[in-house]
Formats: C-alpha cells, structure tokens, sequence
C-alpha cells in the first residue's frame, strides 16, 4: 500500500469516528463536559453573555467619569458648591427650581443598558378609569426568562397592578410579591382581573401573592412617616432585610419602590443591612419638593445622600423619567422614575457580546 491511500484511510477512519462521537455521545463526565460546551453554544447554559474584565472596567470608568462630571455640575451651579446652601436659596417647590439645569440632569444616569424596555402601563378594555397606568423601565427583561431564580418583589401598588401582570407574562416561572399597606388583599386582586390583557388568565397564587405590609427603615406595626393612601393614619411595616427573612428569599432579581416618600429612610437602611446588595435591579420612584404638597420636605441634599448610599453597594443609575402627571395638576416635575443596575448583579456581567440569557 502506497502512502497516499494509507493517508486517505486514516483520514476516512478520523471522520467515521467523528461522527460516531455525534451520533452515540460518550458516556460519563467527559461526555457530561462535551454536551454543556454544545448546549452553551446553542445558548441554553453556560456563559455566553459574560462580560470580559475589560468591558466591566471600562463600564465603571464611564460610571467614575459620570459621576465627577455631576459634582462638577453642582459646584458649578450650588451656591458656593453646597447642596444645602442651594436647597436652602432655592426651594424645589419654586419656579427657579427648575430652570435648567435640574436635579434630574444633575443626578443623572451614569451607566449603559443594553436593551431597556418600559414594562406594564398598558391594562385591558375593562380599565375605564382617570387613574393612569405607568410603566417601569427595566434593564434587559430578556435575561429573566432563562434565570433559574427570578424573584421580583414590588412595594407600593396603588392602583396600578400592570407591571407586575407584565413581568409574569414576560417570565412566568419568576416568584411575583406585592407589598402595599394601604389596600387589601379584596382590593388587589379585583385590580389584577380588571387589568389583565383582554383574552388572558389573570396571574394568581403561588407566581403572584400580595402581602399587607410596607417598606421601612424599621419593623413596626404603627408606622406614620411618608405620604399615606386611603385615609390610613397608621401602617404595618418592616425593613427589607426581615421582609426577605420572612419570605425564604436571599437575592431580588427586581425590587420595584413607589412608597410615597418612605423611600427617603428606608433605601438607606437597606443598604446599610447589607440587603440592597442582594438586590440586582431598583426600580425607584423617588418623592421630592414641587412634585405634591406633603413632600417638601425631600430635597437636593437628600437625593445626593441617597445616590452616595446606593453607588457604594454597586448600584448604578440607567434611567430616569421626570413624572409629568403631577405638572397637568399645576405642579412641578419633582417626583422620577430612576432605574438602577447592580454592577455585580447579571443584567451587567452577562449582558456583553451577544447579550443571551443567564443561565
């Protein structure tokens, strides 16, 4: 046999053992590692998304750089470079207020997000109402689908229960918990009927539940800061920390705020708990002057006092949306929606490249 056919049956015989390998996958742990690298190529596990070190680098030179530029910002604009002097000469419940620049182009997003998205403020024919509907904005919602644990807790409902309905259309396998102290149990889930989509199931138990409870810096069950709902004078609350205590959770995939001014007290807590850190995304409306008579009290010195509370625990602003509703009332643009990030959290390491899943 000359070299040339003994080259050509050594190749034919590497191909046929390929694809036997193809066909009847190796047993054992060997074969267990070549289906992970296979299945993580298809993008059903593994890390495709991950960031590189260089990309999170460079991400939290962007977030340093953001972050200088709005201390250049208030030196430049505050009266002698002091927030409190600036509050103090200028009130956020004042016209001047709110000449440009304002708090919100101050205090503004220093991070990137690969596909944010506006979740719920869209509820079914059966909603007639003068009451409007507000969407979240949320860093990459694509991810939870695959998350193996995606819990998402939600304080301040009111009458609006569009986000959480959406999130579970989104990702129906994520653990949904609603905390609102100034409703009831009766009067959530009429809400969650009346505003489902037209032609679909309403979310029920376990995926979604509702608990009468707020967020504070304190457990307690007369609690009277913030603005209160409903003629309520006094409410049940607790810290973050004992909330996920209660409900078996150590992480939050989603924490969504809207509790009328609390936030101020209870954030700041929560971060210094240690429980904020547990947290990958914020969803935060914060209450401030000019925005409702009961709230001006809450001031540029206190949204600079909450920023440095959430930067240090990894927290890093996407998005924020003046809300305008309570300028069509003669009143100014002083509450926001802000979308936070934690930089350690998955909606930033795995969200590079192509942006798949987590696994």
């Amino acid at each position: 046999m000359d070299r040339k056919a003994a080259t050509l049956i050594c190749l034919a015989l590497c191909l046929a053992c390929f694809l036997v390998g193809q066909l009847f996958p190796m047993p054992g742990a060997a074969g267990e590692a070549r289906g992970r690298a296979l299945v993580a190529l298809r993008g059903g596990e593994g890390d495709q998304g991950r960031c590189s070190a260089s990309e999170l680098s460079a991400r939290e030179a962007g977030h340093a750089s953001g972050a200088a530029l709005r201390q250049r910002l208030v030196a430049k604009w505050a009266a002698g470079g002091s927030v409190a002097a600036w509050d103090q000469q200028v009130p956020l419940d004042s016209a001047p207020a709110w000449n440009s620049p304002t708090i919100w182009d101050i205090w503004a997003p220093t991070y990137g997000c690969q596909q944010p998205v506006h979740v719920g403020g869209v509820g079914s024919s059966k909603w007639a109402t003068a009451l409007p509907l507000e969407s979240k904005a949320v860093c990459n919602p694509h991810q939870m689908r695959a998350m193996r644990d995606c819990v998402i807790y939600s304080f301040g409902v009111g009458w609006d229960t569009t986000f959480e309905i959406s999130m579970l259309r989104l990702a129906p396998h994520c653990k949904v918990r609603v905390f609102d102290p100034t409703t009831t149990a009766e009067k959530f889930w009429q809400l969650v009927e009346a505003q489902t989509p037209d032609g679909e199931t309403p979310p029920a138990p376990p995926a979604l539940d509702f608990v009468k409870v707020g967020l504070a810096a304190e457990t307690s069950g007369n609690y009277r800061e913030g603005q209160l709902w409903n003629n309520v004078e006094s409410i049940s609350v607790m810290t973050l920390e004992d909330i996920m205590k209660q409900q078996g959770d150590e992480h939050l995939s989603i924490l969504k705020v809207d509790i009328e001014g609390s936030e101020w007290t209870a954030l700041p807590q929560a971060c210094d708990a240690g429980s904020m850190a547990k947290v990958d995304q914020l969803l935060l409306e914060v209450h401030m002057g000019g925005c409702e008579a009961g709230y001006r009290q809450h001031n540029r010195g206190k949204l600079a006092g909450l920023f440095e509370k959430l930067e240090a625990v990894g927290m890093r602003g996407i998005s924020n949306i003046p809300n305008l509703v309570p300028v069509s009332k003669g009143s100014y643009p002083g509450c926001a929606e802000y979308t936070f990030v934690n930089k350690n959290g998955p909606f930033v390491t795995h969200s590079c490249g192509a942006g798949a899943p987590v696994a």
